[in-house]
């Protein structure tokens, strides 16, 4: 049986061509407004600059105004924590202003010559040597009378020296020795109680051992001072002008702790006073002027307090 022949199979119908566009429609407008959106902000930026750029303008006008207001409103109204440190910067203040001014006055030796410095140590020297020779005194009697030689000879003899010194220190005995002679003028007057304790002081402080004024009044630890410009009293004896004091003790010491650079002779010769003054170096000074002596009203001597053994 002859074979029929066999038709071609015919392909499949491709898709329209209209519907293309219609698929690809989307893509495309979804495209075109992401290009809108990507051109908008760069349209809009200008904008946004200008507007910020005005901003700061405004701020930076405005600041001023506002610090003002602020350092103002904080004046007039302080809050707590500035008054508390106002109160601490016026407390500081206040300190080194004190000081300051401590510092200032306490320049005595700070402003000295060198010579009236080495005058004022070699015065310490022979004060310490002067105490060195009275330990080795006391150290000596102490070993003689330990030793038990001649213990009641030098118990004596210590009582006496102890006696005299005394004495002298009390102003009931006459005194000799090496000293100065001090003149004080008072033409105007001027001369005050104060000013002739000071003049005292300072020989003490010299090492004077015996003081007296217009050989009449004997000075001692008890003595006091009274009067005004031209009558004062020692103890209760008027002294008038010149004061002459006379003291015993080392010359050379004690006529440079009178000159010493603002000392008495400053002090008297100085414009509050317009005194002056005269030292005369003596190697013998004679003090026969006594102090009579006080019954103590309140004070009786106390029992000693057994030696230990």
């Amino acid at each position: 049986m002859p074979e029929q022949p066999v038709a071609p199979r015919r392909a499949a119908p491709e898709p329209a061509a209209a519907e293309q566009p219609a698929a690809e429609q989307p893509a495309s407008e979804q495209a075109a407004t992401e290009q809108a959106a990507t051109e908008q902000p760069a349209a809009e930026q200008p904008v946004t600059e200008h507007a910020a750029a005005e901003q700061a303008g405004t701020d930076a006008a405005r600041a001023p105004a506002d610090g003002r207001r602020r350092l103002l409103r904080t004046l007039v109204k302080p809050g707590k924590g500035q008054v508390i440190a106002a109160v601490m910067l016026f407390l500081l203040g206040m300190a080194g202003v004190m000081q300051v001014r401590a510092n200032t006055t306490d320049s005595t030796y700070a402003n000295a010559r060198r010579e009236d410095l080495v005058v004022l140590l070699d015065g310490l020297g022979e004060q310490q040597q002067r105490l060195e020779r009275e330990i080795s005194d006391l150290e000596r009697t102490r070993g003689e009378l330990q030793s038990g030689a001649n213990s009641q000879r030098v118990a004596r003899e210590e009582a006496r020296q102890r006696v005299d010194d005394l004495s002298i220190l009390a102003g009931t005995a006459p005194a000799i020795g090496p000293g100065i002679r001090m003149r004080i003028s008072d033409p105007q007057h001027k001369m005050t109680p104060d000013v002739l304790l000071d003049a005292v002081e300072e020989m003490r402080d010299a090492g004077a051992e015996v003081i007296e004024v217009n050989d009449t009044a004997r000075v001692v630890a008890s003595s006091w001072f009274g009067g005004q410009g031209g009558r004062l009293t020692v103890d209760g004896q008027v002294v008038s002008p010149p004061y002459v004091l006379e003291v015993i003790g080392d010359p050379h010491s004690l006529e440079e702790a009178a000159r010493f650079r603002g000392g008495i002779v400053s002090e008297i010769t100085g414009p509050r006073i317009g005194g002056q003054v005269q030292i005369e170096q003596l190697d013998s000074v004679v003090v026969d002027s006594l102090h009579g002596p006080t019954n103590n009203q309140y004070a009786r001597p106390a029992s000693p307090e057994p030696t230990p053994r």
